[in-house]
């Protein structure tokens, strides 16, 4: 499943584009920058908060496949084609160019973490497709390369909106009693030709008739204008200073050595008090946001009831 955006009114989705572009920043470059396993899944599981928060969680957990696929390349590749490591697991044969195939505990370890680092990024690019609006990411710009935004942007939306298109025309086909699911498949594959003339009639009208929008409203005739003018809330200023905090903490604590993990030689990790808690740190920062979402969801209702 791609990840589209769909506003479903949370606070998150609400929040100054900036804040959101703000947290996965922040999410990435921890995960980037820190080798700690265990500190990769709390990124993980920090982003899976921030998704039930956003109200987007199933969207966002359907990319377990893709992300299970990438970590066990990366698990399966790194033993065969590095020999650091000092424990080996098994000694294999001589591979010509590559050498002994040997395999030790560490480039496994190792393979692990690199599994779950990507997993952390692939799923925080995918927690920002889903919570940040493309038209509202447009309005950070300000009017400069716009033009270059604007294709950009269509070009985003091409799949998503022909997966959509596809969908509801195969249902009305399905319908009339063209389409099949059922037999070889050289004949379900026969059934779905017809779709492509559909799909591409389709495509057109939703190019005029945004083509005929964007003339109506007198795009590139003059200076941009703005419709809604974004500012920052309490909310944004909530995340953002949780985000500083947990930005600036992560860097202090991965300088003094509080999460250090090493691979190679040896597997080797100094468990310290400070270092769990840092661990933890973007799990329960992301539990705070998720807190403060709730409680904006509730404000109103508060005000009634004072």
């Amino acid at each position: 499943m791609i990840p589209v955006y769909r506003f479903r009114g949370t606070p998150l989705q609400k929040s100054h584009p900036a804040s959101q572009l703000l947290m996965v920043l922040t999410l990435i470059t921890l995960a980037l920058i820190n080798d700690n396993p265990f500190y990769q899944l709390s990124i993980i599981t920090a982003a899976g908060v921030l998704a039930l928060s956003a109200g987007v969680f199933r969207e966002w957990a359907s990319w377990w496949k893709l992300c299970l696929f990438i970590g066990l390349a990366a698990l399966i590749i790194n033993p065969l084609v590095s020999r650091a490591g000092s424990t080996v697991i098994w000694r294999g044969p001589m591979v010509p160019v590559i050498g002994r195939l040997d395999i030790t505990l560490e480039a496994i370890a190792y393979g692990a973490g690199m599994a779950l680092r990507l997993t952390a990024v692939i799923w925080s690019f995918a927690l920002l497709s889903l919570v940040m609006d493309p038209d509202r990411a447009l309005g950070l710009l300000k009017g400069r390369g716009s033009r270059s935004a604007l294709v950009s942007a269509l070009s985003m939306r091409m799949v998503p909106t022909a997966m959509r298109d596809s969908s509801e025309i195969l249902d009305a086909h399905r319908a009339r009693g063209i389409a099949k699911d059922s037999g070889g498949r050289l004949e379900i594959l026969k059934s779905r030709l017809p779709l492509l003339g559909g799909l591409v009639n389709t495509s057109l009208d939703r190019a005029i008739g945004l083509a005929e929008a964007m003339e109506a409203r007198a795009y590139g005739t003059g200076r941009r204008s703005r419709y809604h003018t974004y500012r920052f809330s309490s909310g944004d200023v909530v995340i953002d200073s949780l985000m500083i905090t947990l930005l600036g903490l992560s860097i202090a604590g991965l300088a003094a050595g509080l999460s250090a993990f090493t691979y190679y030689p040896n597997l080797s990790w100094k468990v310290t008090p400070a270092g769990i808690v840092l661990i933890f740190l973007p799990f329960i920062c992301a539990l705070l946001v998720l807190a403060s979402s709730e409680l904006s969801k509730r404000w109103n209702w508060l005000k009634l009831r004072i």
